[in-house]
């Protein structure tokens, strides 16, 4: 495959994933999702502002256009090895630095399950879901109420190591480098609520 066609996909793909659905459904709705709440452009600020349906919607949205344009790429091999991996993470790229928000973005874990689901043929998904599902239910019977972003944060970093296991178990090469840059981004764009869950424990600590 030549260069300017892996450079187009590339393209191609972060501008899919540049279009900030949760947040033109909030301005639809009359908001800047960015101003309420924890300040997120992405489909869990979306409900958490406007009601789950508007959340769902925005998540549905998120997750296509990470899947919908790579699984072309995967099906029909236009792509293999390490272009593969660098063109997987561009919709997760876009979502998260965004150039429609100055180079802002959102938390990018819809778009995350988009891109697993078009490299895995939805086993990712599959363990993410569950993972997410016993986050919530462990919440749901702790009665600890509504998620937080914090929780949010914990689950998909949770989620992600349990993805790294996969990926090794698998053995398939370019999977690697899609994980590492993959989770490299979801670190940056939940750092605030991964050192809120730090200072919490802390806290929890010393009072001990």
């Amino acid at each position: 495959m030549s260069e300017p066609v892996f450079l187009l996909l590339f393209l191609l793909e972060f501008f899919v994933g540049s279009i900030m659905f949760s947040y033109w459904l909030g301005k639809i709705k009359g908001k800047d999702i960015r101003q309420t709440r924890d300040g997120n452009p992405g489909g869990s600020n979306l409900g958490r502002v406007f009601g789950w349906k508007w959340g769902m919607a925005g998540i549905v949205l998120d997750f296509l256009k990470g899947y919908v344009p790579l699984v072309f790429v995967v099906e029909l091999g236009i792509l293999q090895n390490w272009r593969l991996a660098i063109v997987s993470v561009a919709p997760v790229l876009g979502h998260a630095f965004s150039p429609f928000l100055k180079f802002s973005g959102g938390k990018a874990v819809a778009v995350t399950f988009g891109i697993w689901s078009a490299l895995t043929r939805w086993e990712v998904p599959v363990l993410l879901g569950t993972i997410f599902t016993i986050f919530s239910l462990t919440r749901v019977i702790r009665k600890k109420g509504k998620t937080t972003p914090a929780d949010d944060a914990a689950r998909v970093m949770v989620g992600m190591l349990a993805v790294l296991v996969y990926v090794l178990m698998r053995g398939i090469p370019y999977l690697l480098p899609v994980w590492c840059m993959n989770m490299a981004i979801l670190f940056y764009r939940h750092q605030r609520d991964i050192k809120a869950i730090l200072v919490n424990q802390g806290s929890k600590r010393n009072a001990r």
